[in-house]
């Protein structure tokens, strides 16, 4: 029996790893493309040519990572949010990499952190919210970091990470990877250039990467806060703490501050100034987190994400985007069953009615405009379940 050791550029480059990252990835909006316009779907069809192609790259070490397209994803109040998309071949390469050394990161998600980590997700979050309220905490600092992926200070997180990673053999292509730039910025006007952050500040949002540098920079932070007894959760950049007093919730802030500007570099929007996000409010009163409102005893999507999913539905059956019939029912269920999974365990029961009673009307309207019905009757329950178009309320 062998009892040779791979090198870590081995167990990278190996089938086994490089095909389960293409998995993981896979599953995302089949025609998510990169700069090189290569879709999922497109990769896919080629599987085998890619793969081996990427092998052969890793194994002489000649691997470089392209240009990200930029994106802006839309952001209410904002020209958008910056997006870097990867090249699907570059997102294997990213996920191969992350499932490689994501355990030696395990030790730096600490129980306050909820996102991005096995054991977290926004209903345990919201869960940890709520018991901690039952508890006494009633006072409520909330708060995120000022514009924290742009902001990221590289030069103290990337040699840290590195040192971490352990795996000389991967540094030359790990630095690769995380200094990659957006290869369209032509495409944007000045303004929304300035929202693109250069590749050597920074970490893209959304990089396949990022949730693992997230919390290894933000570790500092959780454990300060953690040892000085305050009730910390956080998720990526939005955290809350609860707290049983005013006074307790003012230190809490301070220390938050003190800890993210001195040691990290970032910036937390101050207390007390006029917009701010950063707030000391009585949980009693109604307080929003993740996208979820607390208030008088119920849990419930915030105003604004019911909102957000509404302008959602409309756009998937805007007959402008000239998708077929087929794609747009497929993509219209997906979107409704990913949002419905989503809020289902809260006090949801009256709202998913009501959204159902829209998503007809807008089915309707939509089937009308492509002549589908000649008359503009709103679609009954049977016609939308001949058409594959599940209801939220069935998820309850």
């Amino acid at each position: 029996m062998s009892t040779k050791k791979h090198s870590a550029l081995e167990q990278l480059n190996s089938t086994y790893n490089l095909l389960r990252a293409w998995k993981a990835i896979s599953k995302r909006n089949e025609r998510s493309h990169g700069l090189d316009k290569v879709s999922i779907e497109e990769f896919r069809e080629n599987l085998h040519s890619h793969l081996s192609w990427i092998k052969e790259q890793l194994k002489d070490r000649s691997y470089k990572f392209t240009p990200a397209r930029g994106w802006l994803a839309p952001k209410p109040g904002s020209p958008g949010r910056p997006i870097k998309i990867p090249a699907v071949r570059d997102r294997v390469v990213l996920k191969a990499i992350a499932q490689l050394i994501e355990h030696r990161f395990d030790d730096f998600n600490l129980p306050c952190s909820f996102g991005y980590v096995k054991q977290g997700g926004v209903k345990r979050a919201v869960a940890k919210v709520q018991a901690l309220a039952k508890d006494g905490n009633g006072v409520v600092l909330e708060a995120d970091i000022h514009k924290f992926f742009d902001e990221v200070n590289t030069a103290l997180l990337f040699p840290r990470f590195l040192r971490r990673v352990g795996l000389p053999s991967l540094n030359a292509l790990i630095q690769d990877a995380l200094r990659v730039e957006v290869g369209n910025l032509d495409a944007f006007s000045d303004e929304e250039r300035q929202l693109f952050p250069a590749a050597d500040s920074g970490i893209p949002q959304g990089g396949v990467l990022s949730p693992m540098l997230a919390n290894f920079y933000l570790y500092p932070f959780d454990k300060a806060m953690t040892d000085s007894g305050f009730n910390l959760v956080r998720y990526a950049d939005d955290f809350v703490v609860m707290c049983k007093t005013e006074e307790e919730a003012l230190a809490a802030y301070n220390l938050a501050k003190k800890v993210l500007e001195a040691r990290l570099k970032l910036r937390i929007h101050t207390l007390g100034e006029k917009d701010s996000k950063t707030r000391i409010v009585e949980f009693s009163r109604g307080l929003k987190f993740l996208g979820v409102m607390f208030k008088g005893g119920t849990i419930a999507p915030a105003e604004s994400v019911v909102n957000k999913f509404k302008q959602k539905i409309h756009d998937r059956l805007n007959p402008v985007h000239a998708m077929s019939l087929l794609e747009t029912l497929v993509g219209l269920r997906n979107t409704i069953n990913g949002w419905g999974q989503c809020y289902r365990e809260f006090d949801v029961r009256q709202l998913y009615l009501d959204l159902d009673g829209y998503i007809r009307k807008e089915v309707s309207e939509y089937m009308h405009s492509n002549e589908f019905l000649l008359h503009r009757s709103t679609a009954s329950r049977k016609q939308m379940r001949l058409l594959g178009i599940p209801e939220l309320s069935s998820q309850l």
